[in-house]
């Protein structure tokens, strides 16, 4: 290797090292937004889990719940499932932008699902179900380009299902079961829905009639769509259900 060619990835290299010394976002702030996190879980917790464990005398990477990357002490996976936990989702979740798996189901989170959430870019699967979770979808969700699966069913959530999220392209599974959504479907959700093979809607307040591009979502292995206000019965046409491989066909009531 050259003299000039070793000068260059010395200089390559420090400039990278200043760079990530620079950068407002590293370990620290994935720290600080954990420690916020817990300040938010402030009406119970029961087993003191999260009181106790989560301290600043042990590095973040080891605490309860929290997987962190092999290359950096970045976290990548939050998981809260069945702890008992209450309170509310801080904003500062945001900030944990190497997260690529979240899990806080079956507590008694509650308050609004923060805007903040569209700048989890890497998020590819998440799961609040079971929660008191209330407010509308945030419409930030449509920033989500790599979520594959998307579950909040059983809490308290409103409004309308923003239709961006029939965007992703990435999804796999859409669960809104049990809330109070209310609205209609876009038609042509299922052509940007390669890959999708859950749809699960029931018991909300949803309004209108099936989406006429439904066959277009040939992966798709179960639906369901019961209990809601739809005055267009359920009809699934020879071409469109032939297309489905174990399809749960509910009808509309």
């Amino acid at each position: 290797m050259g003299k000039q060619a070793t000068m260059f990835l010395i200089f390559f290299y420090l400039m990278k090292v200043l760079c990530l010394a620079a950068s407002p976002i590293n370990s620290s702030t994935d720290e600080h937004s954990l420690l916020a996190i817990k300040s938010h879980i402030i009406t119970s917790d029961p087993n003191n889990i999260i009181a106790t464990n989560w301290s600043q005398e042990t590095s973040f990477c080891t605490w309860i719940g929290i997987t962190c990357s092999r290359r950096r002490p970045r976290v990548t996976a939050l998981n809260l499932f069945n702890m008992s936990l209450e309170g509310t989702i801080a904003k500062e979740i945001g900030n944990l932008s190497f997260l690529t798996y979240l899990r806080i189901d079956n507590n008694s989170f509650k308050g609004k699902i923060p805007d903040e959430f569209g700048n989890l870019r890497r998020l590819r699967r998440v799961n609040m179900s079971y929660n008191q979770l209330s407010g509308e979808i945030p419409l930030s969700f449509r920033l989500l380009t790599n979520l594959e699966i998307l579950s909040v069913q059983y809490n308290n959530l409103t409004g309308a299902i923003p239709w961006s999220i029939f965007n992703i392209s990435s999804l796999q599974s859409i669960d809104f079961t049990g809330n109070q959504l209310y609205g209609t479907l876009p038609n042509d959700m299922c052509y940007h829905l390669p890959k999708l093979e859950v749809l699960h809607l029931s018991l909300n307040i949803l309004s209108g009639g099936i989406p006429t591009s439904l066959s277009a979502c040939s992966q798709l292995k179960r639906l369901s769509m019961s209990y809601n206000n739809s005055v267009v019965p359920f009809q699934c046409r020879w071409e469109t259900c032939r297309s489905f491989k174990y399809s749960l066909y509910v009808q509309i009531k």
